[in-house]
């Protein structure tokens, strides 16, 4: 991608965005950053005002972004389909959208990711086709870019939680993720989890939960349940490279006992981990000196991976 791209989150009454660049093979630079809550009941309208104001306040240097859809009719589902023809795979998809969101196909907008060797196929390995389905009411996204564009946007990439989180990690982690072994990374927004297994270099297993009646600190126990059950049908569905680290990262609760909970539970060896901290992100002069603690918050997560894009 040749153009100037920040990423942009809006989620949970939090609005953050974050320009990022390469800094070399391994390293990547954070140059404008910031974040900026608004009223769960504000209209677009509202919301608009605030991305113009963070936007004035971060002197971001560019007004097209890349924006992470969050709906809570949007579909994230893992296929696998052992006799499908790759010519056949968009018409298939287009039908599981369907029955997923029970809409009609023209109300629908769907793409997937296709997990498949990063330097190409073994042409004697005969795996059958599998990734990930994203599917979500057609009306969903051109809200968002409707909301966007008033804010004086451009927004030129519509990304969402787990497939931007794991572009994320392998970025500044991908050494950890090979065939022989596979990390459980979730992020939480207040209300939203996305659990993504990666395995085998840059394969995703993921599944979306959201919490409808209460934010994660008194939710925690439903949110190990659905780790538990990705980890389960990870093994069942997939069978490749056994999980062997659960990461969290995102807005944790600060609720004592928290990780330690997800933790003595799951029974995986458990980091709550800052992309930010991470030994290969470079944070500008500018960033530090007027927005480290705006930029280190956790609800920087998601806006980061967005950033990406850019790099």
């Amino acid at each position: 991608m040749n153009e100037n791209v920040a990423g942009i989150s809006i989620a949970d009454g939090v609005v953050s965005c974050a320009r990022i660049v390469r800094r070399g093979p391994r390293k990547i630079g954070l140059t404008h950053a910031g974040w900026a809550e608004y009223a769960p009941d504000a209209s677009d309208a509202d919301i608009a005002k605030v991305i113009r104001r963070l936007w004035k306040k971060t002197k971001m240097p560019t007004r097209s972004v890349c924006n992470g859809l969050q709906s809570r009719s949007l579909c994230v589902k893992y296929f696998r389909f052992p006799e499908l023809l790759e010519r056949e795979l968009a018409s298939a998809l287009r039908y599981e959208a369907e029955e997923s969101l029970q809409l009609p196909p023209h109300q629908i907008a769907y793409d997937w990711h296709l997990n498949r060797p990063r330097n190409g196929a073994d042409p004697s390995a005969k795996e059958p086709l599998n990734g990930v389905l994203i599917a979500v009411a057609k009306h969903e996204v051109v809200r968002q870019l409707n909301l966007l564009k008033k804010a004086g946007l451009y927004p030129v990439m519509t990304d969402v939680g787990c497939t931007s989180l794991c572009n994320l990690y392998l970025a500044l982690r991908g050494e950890k993720v090979n065939a022989n072994n596979a990390v459980c990374v979730v992020n939480l927004t207040r209300y939203n989890a996305d659990i993504s297994i990666l395995y085998n270099d840059h394969f995703i297993y993921p599944r979306t939960v959201i919490s409808r009646s209460a934010e994660w600190s008194v939710k925690v126990q439903y949110l190990i349940e659905n780790i538990s059950d990705a980890l389960l049908y990870y093994h069942v569905k997939v069978d490749k490279a056994p999980v062997t680290q659960l990461i969290l990262t995102g807005a944790l609760p600060e609720t004592k006992g928290f990780v330690a909970q997800i933790h003595d539970t799951i029974g995986l060896p458990t980091e709550v981990w800052s992309p930010l901290r991470d030994e290969n992100f470079v944070v500008s002069g500018r960033v530090k000196t007027t927005a480290l603690d705006n930029a280190f918050s956790p609800f920087m997560t998601a806006s980061l991976a967005l950033g990406l894009r850019n790099a």
